[in-house]
């Protein structure tokens, strides 16, 4: 047989829902006409933030003074020979007489004037482009066509570099290129050739110098 339970109505929770708000809303709006009686009039009042002021002070700070460095310590006293008595002797210089008579000297004899000046001359060795004064040919030799070269037909060019000294003779003949058949009729020709020497600054200087000797039948 099944039970049926039934709630009591003063325990009923979702009954008493309704009654709970009613007496809060009484009481809310009570309180509410009571604060508007007893406060009938609000004022908010601003309230005025003094800004905070920094305070800058002076202090006069002392003049500081310089260290006054000490003077430089005297300079060491050169000693003086003297005659006077009245020096002491600590300052003075001692006389020493040297065998200059019996000096020994074993020295090769100078070299002759004006040699040294020359040889120091003659090492420098310009470029042709370098000298105002070019050198110019006096006397040139033509070379020896050689026999084998004659009869064989042969034709070429040596070029050939040397030095025109400060006396406008040739030295230093070098081969550059050409033929081995005809090499040393121009080394042979070109060292009779006699120059003008170059001059610079108004001086005769040694030129390095090149030159073309052409060997062909049509010439001899």
């Amino acid at each position: 047989m099944a039970m049926v339970r039934v709630k009591n109505p003063e325990f009923d929770l979702h009954l008493m829902y309704g009654k709970c708000r009613n007496y809060s809303c009484g009481i809310t709006l009570a309180l509410m006409i009571a604060a508007a009686i007893a406060f009938p009039s609000f004022e908010a009042k601003a309230r005025a933030i003094k800004p905070k002021q920094q305070i800058i002070s002076l202090e006069n700070i002392p003049e500081t003074q310089q260290i006054k460095r000490p003077p430089p310590p005297p300079r060491p006293a050169v000693p003086i020979e003297t005659e006077s008595a009245d020096v002491p002797d600590d300052v003075t210089i001692e006389s020493t007489d040297l065998p200059f008579d019996e000096a020994v000297f074993d020295l090769p004899p100078p070299p002759p004037p004006g040699n040294n000046e020359a040889a120091s001359e003659e090492e420098e060795i310009l470029e042709f482009f370098m000298v105002e004064d070019k050198p110019e040919m006096i006397k040139s030799v033509s070379p020896v066509y050689p026999e084998i070269a004659r009869k064989a037909g042969l034709e070429g060019t040596v070029y050939l570099s040397f030095v025109v000294d400060r006396n406008g003779r040739v030295r230093d003949v070098v081969v550059l290129k050409g033929q081995e058949i005809f090499r040393q009729a121009a080394m042979d020709a070109v060292a009779q050739f006699i120059f003008k020497p170059a001059k610079q600054n108004d001086k005769t200087v040694s030129v390095k110098m090149n030159i073309p000797i052409k060997f062909t039948l049509g010439g001899g």
